[in-house]
């Protein structure tokens, strides 16, 4: 099944040459507790479907907002986006059509294969939050910058401050470099 002996995989390579990839850190763990919070998984993924966005990039915003960091363009490394690009998406695209092309049309016979290519997206995107959790760790003096306390006024005239400001200012300056729209950040922003 293996096209080469390299590619057979077994328990021993796994734990063997494999380099320590952080899966469990900070950011995934806060991704975990935002991502599971009511409406927030809806609204991610109407970001994602509708607008373009990567979801991982706003868990990246939100977790550095909660730490009092600004999110910049340069909080994405390089290898990042060939690894969604790469990894992620075609397993996101076959789980879907995996549920449409072979669970809703030819029965539920196929869904615990589908649920299997589900926890292997997940897998992936785990690994996608640990290229952005070790860069910023790595590079924190180049990639992150220290917020000050900043104040400012939201669309209602109330004050805010801290985190709840520089969450809405991540993703603000998080969708100009995605082409997506403040405003189509505010339910997102209003769930949390």
């Amino acid at each position: 099944m293996a096209e080469s002996k390299e590619d057979s995989i077994t328990d021993a390579q796994f734990a063997t040459n494999s380099p320590v990839i952080p899966l469990q850190n900070p950011l995934w763990d806060h991704a975990c507790q935002v991502y599971s919070q009511v409406g927030v998984e809806a609204e991610l993924l109407v970001l994602q479907d509708n607008h373009g966005a990567d979801i991982n990039l706003i868990l990246q915003a939100l977790w550095l907002a909660s730490e009092g960091i600004e999110w910049t363009p340069e909080c994405i490394p390089e290898d990042y986006q060939p690894w969604v690009t790469e990894q992620v998406i075609p397993i996101r695209n076959i789980r879907r059509r995996l549920k449409t092309d072979w669970v809703e049309k030819r029965g539920v016979a196929y869904e615990g294969f589908r649920q299997q290519v589900k926890k292997l997206e997940l897998q992936a995107e785990q690994y996608a939050l640990a290229i952005l959790y070790v860069h910023n760790a790595t590079n924190s003096s180049e990639v992150k910058k220290k917020a000050t306390k900043r104040k400012g006024v939201n669309a209602k005239g109330a004050s805010k401050s801290g985190p709840v400001f520089l969450a809405e200012d991540n993703l603000k300056r998080l969708g100009e470099s995605m082409n997506i729209l403040p405003e189509h950040f505010h339910s997102l922003i209003t769930t949390l």
